[in-house]
């Protein structure tokens, strides 16, 4: 049987097969050999064998490294013939060919590089409560339009979220192949039941409203999102999505440790890159923030509405549907 390894690095936690042999039916990073048996077999002929290794392709580059460095210290440490795919090929597959003592410390050397740098590929997906109430959207727009008019000095319009796109994280998921996408999508369906049962199969509606940002300094601000919370006040908004969140940690897709903050991003401050000479900077701020003080004591009283929240989603990090909403590889239905 495989096992997955949920490998601790610079704090943060990664979902990654460490056993060679057998199946993947869970949806992780599968990092196996798929000729393993036949190495075995041959572990006492002195044979060559080729084997081929799943390897992400996001992570092919960690494995070249600078001029090649890091490929050729692989091949003379395990003395195997190692081929990675060129930059333009979409293939997902190591090949490595040797003897079958080669090719398991090459596979060994290739794990320990995955482990090591799995954490500098960015998020792929995230678990979401989209907001689609029409609304709710038109007052987040307008409020937006407000800042625009008053704080245009202060903010780059650019980076407000598309009102179409407003929505809840519950959590951020690195999700590198079909199989892991697969494994996240057939998980949250799984919960559905459970998912009802911590709404007590009632309707979910919050309220959407002051504007908040989330660093403790406002004028050294990098995110203005809107609070949200339940209608009723009964919890049940944070009881889902802490369900969730945990029920996804527990099986290796989440790898943040920070507390669980529910909000609904409306703007961010301008990245540093993008002010890299300090353009439009005031005094002493950091670029990539803002000083959101001015803004939040006219418009922190704001109110955007109340609205149903209808499903969670597992969203496309870059990809928008025609409508602006982000598109999503699979979803659940809420009560």
């Amino acid at each position: 049987m495989s096992t997955v390894d949920i490998c601790e690095v610079s704090g943060r936690r990664y979902r990654v097969h460490t056993a060679l042999s057998g199946g993947s039916s869970d949806g992780s990073i599968d990092l196996r050999s798929k000729s393993h048996n036949a190495r075995n077999t041959a572990a006492d002929t002195g044979k060559s064998l080729r084997q081929d290794i799943p390897v992400p392709r996001q992570l092919h580059k960690y494995l070249v490294g600078s001029q090649s460095a890091t490929l050729l210290r692989l091949r003379q440490e395990s003395q195997a013939k190692i081929t990675i795919p060129n930059e333009r090929s979409k293939s997902d597959t190591v090949q490595v060919e040797g003897l079958p003592e080669e090719l398991a410390k090459a596979e060994e050397l290739i794990m320990q590089i995955i482990k090591e740098n799995l954490h500098r590929i960015p998020y792929t997906h995230f678990i979401s409560l989209p907001i689609s109430d029409i609304d709710v959207q038109r007052k987040v727009k307008l409020f937006q339009a407000d800042v625009a008019r008053e704080f245009l000095r202060d903010v780059d319009c650019r980076t407000f979220t598309d009102p179409e796109s407003l929505h809840i994280t519950i959590g951020m998921l690195r999700l590198l192949t079909t199989k892991e996408i697969a494994g996240a999508t057939e998980l949250l369906k799984s919960l559905q039941k459970q998912i009802s049962d911590e709404l007590s199969a009632r309707p979910l509606v919050i309220k959407v409203g002051q504007p908040k940002c989330m660093e403790p300094n406002a004028k050294m601000a990098r995110v203005i999102h809107a609070q949200a919370g339940d209608f009723a006040d009964d919890g049940r908004l944070r009881r889902l999505c802490e369900f969730v969140r945990v029920a996804f940690d527990q099986a290796g897709y989440i790898d943040d440790k920070r507390a669980l903050k529910i909000h609904i991003t409306v703007l961010k401050a301008k990245e540093a890159t993008e002010c890299a000479d300090n353009t439009g900077c005031a005094g002493k701020r950091a670029c990539g923030t803002i000083n959101a003080a001015p803004l939040l004591k006219k418009f922190g009283g704001a109110d955007f509405g109340i609205c149903r929240i209808g499903q969670i989603q597992i969203a496309k990090r870059f990809q928008h549907t025609d409508a602006g909403a982000y598109d999503n590889e699979g979803f659940v239905l809420l009560p």
